[in-house]
């Protein structure tokens, strides 16, 4: 053999002992270097406990299994040595890049590699600056070895979110992110407040075990569709005292024991979100409540399709009516719940949401007018909502909708309303006399409500005087059947308006956008006509009547072009930042001449966005990017 080169055998670890050994020569050009090769032959690696890729290739190799072998055959030579002179030989590996490889070959050289400290990874760290996010996707254990292994500051690790994809978490039947992987990463940061765990099924019911075991800081835990047990949340309710924010969706696992574990042992918990968890019933959640009065926030999602077993939760209800003052929750959000009815929302106020301040009904269709009343209206149970929003809703008559708002007209400051059911009879119009002012009212969205849209209108020209927001989304007829014509006006002139959103509608124009411009009396700062096909930009009004305080100017998908953005700009938007033009058919290259040339005027805009513009080339793009940040 040549002087200078060796010959060194890398046999495999205890743990995979199946796999065939090859023996690589080692170039030492002044510097010592180890060459690992492991077989590439995949019928061969399909038992080995080895991670068997490096970081570059993780993506097309299948895992093995990771159990350990119960003897280490003879052949396994170097891990047979102590661990400190392993380390010793990793220490002489100065390219990172083989530091990683090492790193992905097995559990046991990552391990010792995490032990050698930031000394050692400091001066090859990605992570160099201190960095408290860890954020991965399509995750497999030999990349999150990889990428854990090159951190320097582990111990600044606070938030770890891990997310596979649905499809691709077991390859030929064995998992590409495992427990141990799982173990691994939080046994290294051991510091972690927040951990999410998205499409990670591949883990076992062991992985909340070992959050409640590694993660003793921890505050909040996402584990969407990812295998979760009633134990399993026993034990971090149990370990992880600081444990603040809850959400568990897509676990057939967990039911009512849960709920009781985090009433007894999560004393800090304010916010629970549970979705597509069918063996939770309605009963179990009204027990939740009544007994664990410090909860803020409760999100439920496609869920509560029928009661549970719990006897006692009735009594119980009685048991502690004397507590209703203590009662927190200020957010209450139901979202596709099939099984809730009209008589589960008088459950609900029977435990008197005094503190409730945001309120979430989306699509569950056997909650109608009547639930809502007993909701919000019981006279015993008063509340102080600030924000309401109803989805997929059904009023029977335009009227229980105003029935509805005038319940908490007074403190009332958001309404949204998404695809909404009003029934056939339309009113008339409204008498100012019976309707409740909105003192406090600042933001209204109408998204997909053609038919209340008019009325609505309306009733806001009556009850709003400090109305900031306003949006109307998807409304195909005429402006003048959806009242814009007639209440637009008024209602602008009555509220300083500093925000309209106007988002697919075929009928508006650049007469009614000249209208607004006219009633807004200089307040307005944001406008955002996006979708509205008869915007052209040229209308002669607009020229006479500008937005002085204007921001951010969103004509996205109209049919404006060069010659308008011109003429708009000649007005002078001194404090314009944002400029959106996305698929603009008629916008060019010479649109962004144009913005260069009115440079001083436009001394504070930051940001332009033209993307999906055919007609305008990168070349263009990359030779204006200067000034501002252009997206292309």
């Amino acid at each position: 053999m040549p002087q200078g080169q060796s010959k060194v055998l890398i046999a495999p670890c205890p743990r995979f002992s199946s796999l065939p050994v090859h023996a690589a020569p080692v170039v030492g050009k002044g510097k010592s270097a180890v060459v690992l090769r492991l077989a590439e032959r995949e019928k061969d690696m399909k038992q080995s406990g080895c991670l068997k890729t490096n970081y570059h290739t993780h993506q097309k190799t299948h895992l093995g299994s990771f159990k350990y072998q119960s003897r280490a055959p003879s052949q396994d030579l170097i891990n047979r040595l102590p661990e400190a002179c392993i380390a010793e030989i990793f220490k002489r590996v100065e390219n990172p890049e083989d530091r990683q490889s090492c790193a992905s070959t097995c559990w046991i050289w990552a391990k010792i590699l995490v032990s050698l400290g930031a000394d050692f990874w400091g001066p090859f760290s990605v992570h160099q600056a201190v960095h408290p996010c860890l954020h991965l996707c399509d995750i497999v254990d030999a990349k999150l070895a990889a990428v854990v292994i090159d951190i320097n500051t582990k111990e600044m690790i606070t938030d770890l979110e891990l997310r596979c994809s649905p499809s691709g978490t077991v390859v030929a039947g064995v998992p590409r992110l495992s427990d141990n992987g799982f173990q691994f990463v939080t046994g290294v940061c051991r510091n972690l407040k927040s951990v999410r765990l998205i499409n990670c099924s591949s883990l076992t019911e062991k992985a909340a075990m070992i959050i409640a075991s590694n993660c003793p800081a921890l505050q909040n835990l996402m584990m969407l569709w990812s295998s979760i047990t009633d134990d399993g949340v026993s034990q971090v309710a149990r370990q992880c005292n600081n444990l603040k924010s809850l959400h568990i969706e897509g676990s057939s696992y967990v039911t009512e024991a849960s709920l009781r574990a985090l009433v007894q042992d999560a004393k800090r918990l304010e916010s629970l979100v549970l979705g597509s968890c069918p063996k939770i019933g309605e009963d179990a959640i009204m027990s939740f409540l009544l007994d664990h009065p410090y909860v803020d926030k409760l999100e439920i999602k496609d869920m509560m399709a029928g009661e549970s077993h719990l006897s006692h939760v009735r009594q119980s209800s009685r048991l502690q009516r004397r507590a209703c003052a203590l009662r927190q929750l200020r957010s209450l959000i139901l979202v596709k719940c099939p099984g809730l009815h009209d008589l589960s929302m008088l459950k609900f106020s029977d435990i008197h949401f005094r503190m409730l301040q945001h309120l979430v009904i989306d699509d569950c269709k056997g909650v109608t007018q009547l639930g809502l009343m007993w909701l919000v209206g019981n006279l015993s149970n008063p509340m102080k909502l600030k924000t309401i929003k109803l989805a997929r809703f059904y009023f029977f008559t335009h009227a229980e909708l105003i029935e509805v708002l005038s319940l908490f007209s007074r403190t009332i400051e958001s309404i949204i309303l998404d695809s909404g059911h009003f029934g056939l009879v339309r009113p008339l119009g409204l008498c100012e006399s019976e309707v409740q002012k909105c003192p406090k009212l600042k933001v209204i969205r109408l998204e997909n409500c053609e038919s209340v849209m008019s009325f609505f209108l309306e009733w806001v020209s009556m009850v709003c005087s400090g109305l900031e927001k306003l949006r109307l989304i998807g409304f195909k007829a005429d402006v003048k059947e959806h009242g814009i014509s007639a209440h637009f006006p008024w209602i602008l002139q009555n509220n300083r308006i500093t925000k309209i959103e106007v988002r697919r509608s075929c009928q508006l124009t650049d007469i009614d956008v000249c209208n607004i411009s006219k009633s807004c009396m200089g307040t307005l700062r944001e406008l955002i006509l996006d979708e509205c096909c008869l915007i052209f930009g040229h209308c002669p009004l607009v020229h006479s009547y500008v937005f002085p305080n204007l921001i951010k100017l969103d004509l996205s998908r109209t049919q404006v072009m060069d010659k308008q953005i011109r003429i708009l700009l000649a007005l002078g938007y001194e404090h314009l930042e944002e400029l959106n033009l996305m698929e603009c058919y008629w916008i060019t290259n010479k649109t962004l001449h144009i913005l260069a040339s009115y440079q001083l005027s436009l001394a504070k805009l930051e940001r332009v966005n033209v993307t999906g513009c055919p007609r305008i080339t990168q070349a263009n793009v990359d030779y204006y990017q200067g000034p501002w940040e252009i997206e292309f």
